[in-house]
């Protein structure tokens, strides 16, 4: 997905081709906006997705990927800290909304 993207370009709204892709390969790789949170509930088991960096990284064969198979899916968060203390508050209650739901 991303921007000019024939399909896709918004989180999560290229999930339904990036399932039936799923359904011809052995293991489809790709990125989190391409699915949404949804995946963190109901995952296929052949469909990784990692960050984009790493993505570009693997793409360019600098680096392997192995699948998470235990544990469940873990989320890091990273606050810049030049943010104003009201917005890393929202920014902490977003976190625990997330933690709370997962």
């Amino acid at each position: 997905t991303g921007v000019g993207a024939k399909i896709g370009g918004f989180a999560g709204d290229a999930l339904p081709v990036a399932r039936v892709m799923s359904s011809l390969v052995d293991t489809l790789i790709t990125h989190p906006n391409v699915v949404n949170g949804a995946m963190m509930y109901w995952p296929m088991p052949n469909m990784l997705y990692t960050e984009g960096f790493a993505l570009d990284l693997f793409a360019q064969g600098h680096i392997g990927l192995l699948p998470v198979t235990t544990g469940g899916h873990r989320i890091g968060l990273l606050l810049d800290c030049g943010m104003g203390e009201d917005l890393i508050q929202r920014h902490i209650q977003v976190a625990d909304a997330a933690r709370a739901t997962l």
